[in-house]
């Protein structure tokens, strides 16, 4: 999770295979974020274990010479960063996982996911 001033964005991984070895290996799914006073109830927990996600592939968050640095050892994150995020989850695939996550779109404008918010396809295009 990435505490910012909206909110705190929702990370899961998003087991796809098993690897040769037999292990897990996936993908960083940015589920979207959940108001701070919030996080603390669990709606973005869910029971689903499989199924469908709809996104797009990013490399994180932009960081610039003026962003401050994650501190995963105090669970205090400032930007999305996949290598951060891989090394967090375990993944098996970390060389993969460690390059770019899949930010979750939602695809339904009739009946829109409450927590945790995603943004819609009209929202990635318009600024």
């Amino acid at each position: 999770m990435r505490n910012g001033e909206k909110g705190v964005e929702i990370i899961t991984p998003f087991y796809t295979h098993l690897n040769e070895k037999g292990e897990e290996v996936g993908i960083l799914v940015n589920r979207g974020w959940v108001p701070l006073d919030l996080k603390d109830l669990k709606y973005h927990y869910t029971g689903v274990t499989s199924g469908e996600i709809t996104g797009v592939l990013y490399r994180g968050d932009n960081q610039t010479k003026y962003s401050l640095p994650n501190e995963p050892t105090i669970d205090r994150y400032h930007y999305v960063n996949p290598y951060d995020h891989s090394l967090i989850a375990q993944m098996k695939n970390q060389d993969e996982a460690s390059k770019f996550m899949l930010l979750q779109v939602d695809t339904n404008a009739e009946s829109r996911q409450i927590l945790p918010t995603a943004p819609s396809a009209n929202e990635l295009t318009s600024w």
